[in-house]
């Protein structure tokens, strides 16, 4: 389902200095899952680099933990892929911030929760850019 959006609160296209700060959420997409909650915010940096920030959230005291799988697609055929990991526990949040080269064309993502194996249980992709 790459084609699903986010829920986004600004649009914003092109990259340009200093541009407005766009927030995100997977909660209510189909990249919604118990037990995690991924949101955050988009921006192109001076330097024409996007930046995203990415919250994740453990929502449930079940000793599973929460995470956000990200993937970037680029103009030149490139793709970057990215996991974030909340292993602190139940009702705690943790923040990265990642930088993008300025072709990037989009951005995906998921959350995830480890399921009793170890192994994640994700949900399906959405797109948070582009």
């Amino acid at each position: 389902m790459a084609g699903t959006a986010a829920l986004i609160s600004v649009v914003a296209i092109s990259p340009t200095p200093a541009q407005a700060v766009t927030t995100w959420t997977l909660s209510n997409t189909p990249a919604d899952v118990t037990g995690a909650w991924v949101h955050g915010t988009w921006w192109w940096g001076a330097s024409g680099r996007l930046y995203v920030e990415v919250n994740v959230k453990d929502t449930v005291a079940n000793s599973k933990n929460a995470s956000v799988s990200l993937a970037a697609g680029y103009s030149d055929g490139g793709v970057r892929r990215e996991d974030f990991f909340n292993n602190d526990g139940a009702n705690t949040t943790v923040t990265m911030t990642y930088s993008f080269a300025p072709n990037v064309s989009f951005i995906n993502a998921r959350e995830c929760v480890d399921n009793a194996s170890g192994l994640a249980t994700c949900g399906n992709t959405v797109r948070i850019f582009g």
